[in-house]
């Protein structure tokens, strides 16, 4: 697959996922650390996305695989549904990197 091929299907997949969360590209981008307009070009497959960084970060903030993300497979391999429990999981995650 072609670099450009590639990057649509990752953003493909990534706006998929987060609709299917009913998740905000500003939710999601501040789970990785970027900027919304980031989450909408990677989405739209207009800058690179297919770095190691940039797919780990999407998988995490999305509880995907890589794999699924790049089309190498087309199982999520993960166990969140909807919305809830992702914002649930989330915040324990946040509590618990705060915790000494």
């Amino acid at each position: 697959m072609k670099d450009k091929e590639l990057r649509k299907l990752i953003g493909s997949r990534v706006k998929q996922r987060r609709l299917e969360l009913n998740l905000t590209q500003p939710y999601v981008a501040e789970k990785m650390g970027v900027t919304a307009s980031t989450i909408l070009r990677y989405e739209n497959g207009s800058i690179d996305n297919t770095k190691k960084m940039v797919l780990e970060g999407l998988s995490e903030a999305l509880h995907v695989s890589v794999e699924w993300l790049k089309g190498e497979t087309d199982e999520y391999e993960t166990d969140i549904t909807d919305k809830r429990e992702l914002q649930i999981r989330d915040a324990m995650g946040d509590i618990l990197e705060q915790l000494p």
